[in-house]
């Protein structure tokens, strides 16, 4: 089956088509998820470490909740190809068009469904052919929607759903032990040059 046959898609927005700075329209502040957020939730290093924290005003009517992230969609990053469930800290923010929202409307395990599309070689296969003769790699919603999906069964969705989930938390954990480890020995070292 097409992917478009089991979910419904939402593409970002372009801030600057819906950023305002009239005062004669009822706003709202929003902030856009980032990058940092997005690679973050994958456990993904970012190299720019000074990003900016911004916020914009957007008009009530024109920030509808299919443009706000949230905890039981996924987000597309259309030009890393990967996708995201993220988490309840993430929720509430605008989504840019560097981004597409993808609900499940069917009975789909979304860890499961994150796993798949980012690690599963059936799909890295047709996301290459997706980007092939391109310079800039850019996956269009046209194309995502055309993206042939093969499911197991909703319980072993759920079974490596849990497994997909289990990895991700030992490896944030790792990486926390290791900055730990990190941070100990600079302590360590600093006390024993101060008791020289």
């Amino acid at each position: 089956m097409k992917l478009y046959e089991i979910a419904k898609f939402t593409q970002g927005a372009f801030t600057n088509r819906v950023e305002t700075l009239s005062s004669n329209v009822e706003i709202t502040k929003v902030k856009p998820l980032s990058l940092k957020e997005f690679n973050e939730t994958l456990g993904l290093a970012y190299r720019i470490s000074n990003e900016k924290n911004v916020e914009i005003t957007v008009p009530k009517e024109k920030l509808i909740p299919q443009l706000l992230t949230d905890t039981n969609s996924l987000i597309l990053h259309t030009h890393t190809q990967k996708v995201a469930l993220l988490p309840k800290k993430y929720s509430g923010l605008l989504l840019t068009n560097n981004f597409i929202k993808i609900k499940l409307v069917t009975n789909i395990d979304e860890s499961f469904f994150e796993w798949y599309f980012n690690e599963h070689p059936a799909i890295q296969k047709q996301l290459a052919v997706l980007s092939e003769g391109t310079s800039f790699s850019l996956l269009k919603l046209s194309h995502l929607k055309d993206i042939e999906i093969d499911l197991p069964p909703t319980q072993q969705q759920i079974i490596i759903g849990k497994i997909v989930q289990l990895k991700k938390r030992k490896e944030s954990l790792m990486a926390e032990k290791g900055e730990l480890q990190q941070l100990y020995i600079q302590q360590r070292l600093i006390q024993s040059f101060n008791n020289k």
